[in-house]
């Protein structure tokens, strides 16, 4: 309780709900909306038989630049809200109005963030710090039994302090046969580089997907609650909560997200797919499966760092690593982590907060060696001892819609 007593002290957390609210309270969704007229559909398939003690906070959002009819659709759609969830629900509803946000800050991750901030108040008012906090976003779909699949992932580890939600984006709902070509490639994608970080042996082998997460609220307290980002927000947020220990993984709840070919971020899906489908390209190109296996060499050899001379242990790296680390600035970041570390376990885990994920997506990304997606999967697969079941792309990503994660 400490920690979510202090978190919500702090000037930047956002302000509550008043609406009443029950001891028992167990799990909050949290649904950021930016004009989604469908988002009644979603909040009605979420009154599901079975649910837990739970609520749903939808934050209705605009920046203060907004134009005149997403204005108006978001009005349209915060009284939509509030007049359907007047009604006696299994699952209350929340709506709150986050009109005129500074544009500065205005975005996913500032709505994400005063839902999520709404959320944990609403538990330390109930004495909760192990409430969980869900995440969802409006455009999503959600398997059944969802809230239900997610308090019962939490109940079955009660160490668990977050984890990622299983994930499938709904194929059948492109809108042509090169729509559905480049969301199961950028699916594959995402599941590609997952896998790669199992390969390669580092403590970040998740998708980070905003609609694809839970928290409890002392561990979102913990880690200084949901940032600003405008996007990857999630990314960033997720790779903080590993660092404290591995992400948990509920394989009984799965969210199917959008996969419209528009984007209100700077980059994510919908702007993936949609600068794909428009340059008219054939091939989804990802770093060759080589950089992971250069990185495996990294995590095996990590132990070493800490009583071996900085410049021998870079010989022993793979040479492109190697520069790249020396780029990065490892000689002048490990000698803090040596004075700081008590152990090797302590010693890797101050490397590994350094060398995050977002170092290592770069380091993959800047490989020089690119093949097809389908390619680069059917060869990472042999490195489990996994034979692919199919050369194509859709045969490919169910075989790996079946593995973890």
């Amino acid at each position: 309780m400490h920690h979510l007593t202090r978190y919500l002290q702090l000037p930047q957390t956002q302000a509550g709900i008043a609406a009443p609210l029950r001891d028992d309270l167990e799990l909050v969704l949290v649904v950021p909306c930016l004009c989604e007229p469908g988002i009644i559909e979603l909040l009605a398939h979420l009154q599901q038989p079975g649910a837990p003690r739970a609520e749903i906070i939808v934050v209705v959002n605009h920046a203060e630049d907004a134009p005149a009819d997403v204005r108006r659709c978001n009005e349209r759609t915060l009284a939509d809200i509030r007049q359907w969830a007047g009604a006696a629900l299994s699952v209350p509803v929340h709506a709150l109005a986050a009109f005129d946000l500074p544009a500065r800050h205005a975005g996913v991750g500032l709505a994400r963030k005063i839902g999520m901030d709404a959320a944990a108040r609403r538990f330390a008012a109930v004495g909760r710090p192990d409430g969980i906090i869900a995440s969802l976003d409006a455009d999503c779909r959600v398997s059944e039994h969802y809230l239900q699949a997610i308090w019962q992932g939490f109940a079955g580890q009660p160490a668990m302090h977050a984890a990622t939600l299983v994930y499938a984006h709904p194929l059948d709902r492109c809108e042509d046969a090169r729509h559905r070509r480049a969301m199961a490639c950028y699916e594959l994608f995402l599941r590609y580089m997952a896998l790669g970080w199992r390969r390669a042996g580092l403590p970040y082998a998740f998708t980070a997907i905003g609609s694809c997460f839970a928290v409890r609220a002392n561990a979102y307290a913990r880690h200084h609650g949901m940032n600003r980002r405008k996007a990857g927000e999630d990314f960033y947020f997720l790779h903080k909560l590993a660092r404290e220990k591995p992400l948990g993984h509920i394989a009984d709840a799965c969210v199917f997200p959008s996969v419209r070919m528009r984007s209100r971020t700077p980059f994510g899906t919908g702007q993936a797919i949609a600068d794909w489908y428009a340059q008219g390209k054939e091939a989804w190109l990802v770093a060759s499966p080589q950089c992971f296996d250069e990185l495996a060499v990294l995590h095996r050899r990590l132990d070493d760092l800490l009583s071996m001379e900085d410049v021998p242990w870079l010989d022993g790296m793979p040479a492109r690593l190697a520069g790249y680390l020396q780029r990065a600035g490892l000689l002048q970041a490990v000698a803090g982590m040596r004075r700081n570390a008590a152990s090797p376990a302590t010693f890797r885990k101050h490397f590994y907060t350094w060398f995050d994920g977002l170092k290592a997506w770069r380091y993959v990304q800047q490989c020089q060696v690119q093949l097809p997606v389908e390619q680069a999967v059917c060869r990472l697969l042999t490195h489990f001892g996994i034979d692919a079941v199919s050369r194509d792309v859709e045969g490919l990503l169910q075989q790996l819609r079946r593995l973890k994660n």
